[in-house]
């Protein structure tokens, strides 16, 4: 409930700091649709949205997420009650970095997108072709580019984070933190996470919020389950799914199919996603979710 009030409290003072400036202040970054904001008293405004951040006292969310940025279905609701006014217009692609992402962090992601886009498959799981389409370079890239609009730097509410997409503040721009920057994780991998945060830019599906892990949380040989990227545990932490079109389970089924029907892939691509795959398929809570993705990924 006091994370709820909190959103609540930033959606106000951002609403309240759009109508003294400008409507793409509530955005937050760079590209996205626009809100229109009617005329109002802007000294009220400013009194009040004084009031609100000294009550708050919010610089961020702070939050004790295992590795990936979450937030509630009530402040996903809240994202669309905002965002959600009028029809998004169609979105014809294409990001932008905002300027405090490192030069050679750009660089990085610009060339893991192309070689994204460059992808080649002989075939696709029914679950697959449902989100994504054909497992191509082609669906790939129309898939990221028309939902991210921006991409840049923040700590995402924990020093565990390594990316997020804050649907309150803008619900099209993906965030990147220090932890995406220092660790070092094969290609396939940072893709990982870039795909699952573009799945939490579906304003149209609540953003797919995430599921607590289970406590205690194990594997099937009774290891503790712990982030693959940063190694912090998992128990209790709002960082499964227990659906198949989530942000986990989406990239679950885009690296289990790239694993095995990439035509153009080497073989160490092709390890790689079929490790990462396996781990993200753990997060996997629902018995008949997780049923579902197996029999698909046969």
């Amino acid at each position: 409930m006091t994370r709820f009030i909190a959103a609540k409290s930033l959606l106000t003072i951002a609403f309240l700091t759009a109508a003294i400036a400008s409507p793409a202040d509530v955005f937050d970054g760079a590209g996205g649709p626009k809100i229109d904001v009617p005329a109002v008293d802007k000294k009220a405004l400013a009194e009040a949205a004084a009031t609100q951040k000294s009550e708050a006292g919010i610089q961020g969310i702070k939050q004790s997420g295992a590795d990936l940025f979450y937030f509630t279905p009530e402040e996903a609701s809240l994202a669309m009650e905002i965002f959600g006014l009028r029809a998004k217009p169609p979105r014809t692609g294409g990001y932008v970095f905002d300027s405090d992402v490192p030069a050679e962090i750009q660089t990085q992601m610009r060339a893991d997108l192309a070689f994204i886009a460059a992808i080649q498959g002989s075939g696709a799981s029914p679950l697959h072709q449902k989100i994504f389409g054909s497992v191509s370079g082609g669906a790939y890239d129309r898939f990221f580019n028309t939902r991210v609009s921006a991409i840049g730097m923040n700590d995402c509410g924990s020093a565990k984070a390594v990316a997020c997409v804050i649907p309150y503040r803008n619900p099209s721009k993906m965030w990147l933190t220090q932890n995406f920057v220092k660790f070092s994780h094969p290609q396939i991998s940072r893709m990982m996470i870039v795909f699952h945060e573009s799945r939490h830019t579906e304003l149209e599906n609540g953003n797919w919020a995430h599921a607590y892990c289970p406590t205690p949380f194990r594997d099937a040989q009774g290891k503790e389950m712990k982030s693959i990227w940063t190694g912090a545990s998992l128990a209790g932490e709002p960082a499964c799914d227990k659906t198949p079109f989530g942000s986990y389970g989406s990239s679950t089924i885009m690296l289990k199919n790239i694993a095995k029907f990439c035509t153009n892939c080497t073989d160490k691509v092709k390890m790689d996603a079929e490790l990462y795959g396996n781990d993200q398929l753990g997060r996997i809570t629902d018995p008949s979710a997780k049923k579902q993705m197996q029999s698909d990924l046969k």
